[in-house]
Parts: structure tokens; C-alpha cells; sequence
């Protein structure tokens, strides 16, 4: 079993910070800056107001830019080629529209962390932005501690459950190690089942030999990936995990919203997760 290796070209040229000025998306561009300095990525803050009366218009423009010289006069832009876009309609019809015009292989978005599925920033928007996006998304939580946005992760965890777009995940992961050098790679498999606890270690080194198996052995990293088998709640377990091992970046690999059942099952555990966490958590699909 073979995730992404070394000869995989990702890339991230072209980063959108989506931002509605709340102290959330605030958050959120803190960490997409020095993430375009470390990539020299172009970073493409955008702001989108509903409405395009001639009032409105100014408001949008002036609010927009009075939040960048913030930033500016701070020197948090030094070295970090960007541009401000203030576009009007519908929030999500705009973005999906840039995310094909500029070729963005990452968005970056902050959540107030509200209770129900769809109470991220922006409203529903963001939360079609982190269902629908056909590229990574990095969603910034309300819990997160401790993190300082310009230094990159040094440790990120990723669960997977072996099915491809969890590792297509892992390969992300490893791709984000590999270039930023000095970072530690934890795999984590979540059990669902409750097996008594003779079937239960048996499955876990089983479980342990296939996460083993799943980094290709000619792979350079700073240090040998951890591995994790838990027993339990995947959210549950993800976030314990995450307490205990202490991760920057936790990567989770979904479904294309093709391929989801209609229920909010999967997407109400990532939401979860993305809440609750004391880190980033980035969202990765598989190209088709």
C-alpha cells in the first residue's frame, strides 16, 4: 500500500484568504500570510458583500482596505506578493468563479465554531466552502491554543481509515513534511467496532502493520512517522489524540460531495473536529 511519494508534484501557487472582517476570518489571514511567504505563493484576500448599491460599494472597499493597512503597517505582508479583491453577489458563486479564474490551490477560512453543522463564518457559504472547494481548505477553529501562525507545523497528524481519499491525505501530508523539512508525521486509525480486548490487541497490531506499510520506505523525513490505533468515536478519538500528541496541523482527507451519502453524518464529524480542535485543520480531496 503506496500513498503520494517525493516524485508528486503538488504545489501551492495561489492561496485565497476569504474574509467577512470578523474577528474570525482576522484569525484565519494571520495564518494564510506567512503560509504565501513560506510557499511564495500569491495571496488573494477577498471580500464579497451581497449587495452592490452605490452606498455599499464604498462601505465594502474602505472596510476592506482599512483591514489591510492594519496588517501592512504591522509588516505582516513583507515578502508576500498579494492583492485585495472586494467582489459583490452570491458569496459562494464568487469564490467557486476565482477558485477556477486564479487557479487557487488553497483556501484559508475561519469559523466562529457555532453549534449546528452549517454555523461557519460567513453563514452556509463557508460551510459550502469546505464541502464543495475542489481544492485543500484550511479551516482556522475558535479552540485552537498555543499555535503561532508564522511558524509552519512542526508536528501534523493525520487519521485515515485506508480508503483512498484518506490516503491521498497521508500523501499530502507527507508532500507538507518533506517541504517544510523539520516536521513530525503521525498516522492515526480510528476502530469503530468495540471488540473484547484479546480481539482487540490483535486488531491493533494489525491495523498498527498496515499504517506502518503505508509510507513508502524510500521516503525522507526528519524522523519516523508515530502510528496510532484507538478504539471508540473517530471525532472523539481524532480529538483525544490531538490533546495528547499535541499536533500543529491535523489533515483529514474527504469524500468529493459526489460520492457523500445525503445524511451530515461525515460532514458533522469533520465539523466537529475543525470546532473543537486546538490546531489547523486542513482538508484535502483526491483530484478526480
Amino acid at each position: 500500500m503506496r500513498t503520494l511519494n517525493s516524485s508528486t508534484r503538488l504545489k501551492l501557487d495561489n492561496i485565497l484568504a476569504a474574509t467577512d472582517l470578523s474577528p474570525a476570518s482576522k484569525a484565519a489571514l494571520l495564518y494564510a500570510i506567512p503560509i504565501a511567504r513560506r510557499h511564495e505563493a500569491r495571496l488573494f484576500i477577498v471580500h464579497v458583500s451581497s449587495s452592490e448599491s452605490p452606498g455599499n460599494v464604498g462601505n465594502a472597499w474602505r472596510a476592506a482596505q482599512t483591514e489591510l493597512m492594519d496588517y501592512f503597517m504591522a509588516g505582516h505582508f513583507k515578502g508576500v506578493r498579494h492583492e485585495l479583491l472586494v467582489k459583490f453577489g452570491d458569496v459562494w458563486t464568487v469564490l467557486s468563479h476565482l477558485i477556477a479564474d486564479y487557479g487557487i490551490d488553497l483556501i484559508v477560512v475561519g469559523t466562529r465554531g457555532r453549534t449546528g453543522v452549517a454555523k461557519f463564518l460567513l453563514g452556509s457559504v463557508a460551510e459550502r466552502i469546505f464541502r464543495q472547494a475542489p481544492c485543500p481548505v484550511l479551516t482556522i477553529g475558535p479552540s485552537i491554543s498555543g499555535q503561532d501562525p508564522e511558524v509552519g507545523p512542526q508536528r501534523i497528524l493525520v487519521p485515515t481509515g485506508f480508503a483512498p481519499h484518506s490516503l491521498y491525505a497521508v500523501g499530502y501530508a507527507l508532500w507538507l513534511a518533506q517541504e517544510l523539512q523539520s516536521s513530525s508525521l503521525a498516522l492515526l486509525h480510528v476502530v469503530t467496532d468495540r471488540p473484547d480486548a484479546q480481539d482487540q490487541e490483535r486488531i491493533r497490531k494489525e491495523r498498527l502493520e498496515r499504517l506502518h506499510a503505508v509510507i513508502a520506505l524510500d521516503e525522507t523525513l526528519p524522523s519516523r512517522p508515530e502510528c496510532f490505533v484507538e478504539f471508540g468515536s473517530i471525532p472523539e478519538r481524532i480529538l483525544e489524540t490531538t490533546a495528547r500528541w499535541n499536533p500543529n496541523l491535523i489533515v483529514l482527507g474527504l469524500h468529493r460531495i459526489d460520492e457523500v451519502s445525503r445524511t451530515e453524518t461525515t460532514w458533522a464529524r469533520a465539523y466537529e473536529i475543525v470546532c473543537k480542535a486546538g490546531c489547523p485543520v486542513l482538508t484535502v480531496r483526491a483530484p478526480l
